[in-house]
């Protein structure tokens, strides 16, 4: 496996995964440790929750891929679209990455434009317009990328709602859409941002696109839309809507889903949105399962205590040992920047070394990418993790010299 990973993340000690259970993973070695990957944020539930496995253990017996309209996917589209928010269709994929795409496709067939307005350091999967913009010009972060989809980016700042009005001023004629984090990357909007960007793309004409596949069913059962108040025209779900299996969804208004109906397969502007283990009753079975864990009473409000209380002790360390940097996010998320403010995009070294003695004192997370809670951690496996971050940081400090940690930009 190149780089030994599955994905362009790779845990800085080699340690291979054999099991996991509610919030613990165990490696091939016995090592226990609390899990806040939790597979980069789908098991919010933990792993092998018992609804979830039961419901899918009773699918199998009944197939497990059809490539056609099948019953469980049918219930989870029904069940998406009577959730309060802009879903009022939808078509399902397979990861976020082909969500985001087939918002995009969608837009540029509904507005008849091609360029898209992106955020600096945003992030919406590995196609090629995804990957442009993270540092904050257009300009591609991977090799491969073809000209033609950084020439198609426009890049404002997020949070910044004059960044976006002069984008708009610009190539208002030639956007098609505005792709979104409501929460980019564990940062919170402004107030004002999200409400005064959706009206900005409505005098636009502009399709206002909302990437959930992290918020969506975390911040609140209703995503970002229910937690912040502002409804787009077209939502990209993932990793909780599949409950540990591979499963996405674009939603949305129907004047523009209707775009992707088979029945207008020889319309100018038919969206092809297809994938062969698409809307599969697998994964449609485990997201219904998770779903229904999800709307049990306090759910929410949990999540949201043990979240408070790890962003809390982990800028408390960060304070007691003098470290320059910040914890953010809301609801069940919890990310720390290691950078000293003054020194922007530095503390890479640092980090990596806190990453490494966490795993070491049985702990999995990766600090700016983020820590994931679920329903089945305890205040004391919070606490646990606050106490192994302060030990994480004052070994880390004694091994990463200022110089390193200087020249790691």
């Amino acid at each position: 496996m190149v780089g030994g990973s599955n994905s362009a993340f790779a845990l800085p000690v080699n340690v291979c995964l054999e099991r996991g259970s509610g919030s613990r993973v165990w490696d091939e070695s016995g090592h226990e440790y609390i899990d806040f990957l939790l597979g980069s944020g789908p098991l919010i539930l933990g792993h092998a929750h018992p609804r979830v496995c039961e419901a899918v253990a009773c699918q199998l017996s009944k197939g497990s891929v059809f490539h056609a309209l099948n019953r469980p996917a049918l219930d989870l589209a029904t069940r998406l679209v009577q959730i309060p928010g802009c879903v009022e269709m939808v078509r399902f994929a397979s990861t976020g990455t082909e969500a985001t795409l087939h918002a995009l496709r969608l837009a540029r067939a509904y507005t008849g434009r091609d360029k898209v307005l992106i955020f600096a350091g945003s992030y919406h999967g590995s196609h090629d317009l995804s990957i442009v913009g993270h540092r904050g010009a257009a300009k591609a972060e991977s090799g491969g990328v073809p000209r033609s989809a950084i020439s198609d980016a426009v890049v404002a700042r997020f949070n910044d709602i004059g960044s976006v009005e002069d984008s708009l001023a610009i190539h208002g004629s030639s956007l098609a859409a505005v792709l979104i984090e409501p929460q980019q990357r564990s940062l919170d909007p402004s107030p004002e941002f999200l409400p005064r960007l959706a009206r900005l793309c409505r005098s636009a004409g502009v399709v206002l696109i909302f990437d959930e596949v992290l918020t969506g069913f975390r911040l609140a059962f209703g995503g970002a839309q229910e937690y912040y108040g502002v409804e787009p025209d077209l939502v990209c779900y993932g990793k909780i809507l599949g409950g540990g299996f591979p499963l996405s969804a674009v939603g949305g208004r129907r004047e523009i889903m209707r775009l992707a109906d088979p029945a207008l397969a020889s319309a100018p502007n038919f969206v092809h949105i297809s994938g062969t283990l698409s809307g599969n009753p697998i994964s449609a079975v485990a997201g219904l399962a998770t779903l229904s864990e999800l709307e049990e009473p306090g759910v929410y409000e949990y999540l949201h205590e043990l979240g408070t209380r790890l962003r809390t002790g982990l800028a408390r360390q960060l304070n007691t040992h003098g470290i320059p940097g910040s914890v953010v996010g809301s609801g069940p998320i919890a990310a720390v920047d290691l950078s000293d403010p003054a020194q922007p995009g530095s503390g890479l070294a640092l980090r990596e070394a806190v990453n490494r003695e966490l795993i070491l004192r049985g702990v999995l997370a990766q600090l700016q990418t983020r820590f994931y809670i679920s329903l089945v951690h305890t205040e004391a496996e919070i606490d646990f993790a606050i106490d192994a971050f302060g030990a994480a940081v004052r070994a880390a400090v004694q091994h990463v010299s200022p110089v390193e940690q200087a020249l790691a930009v």
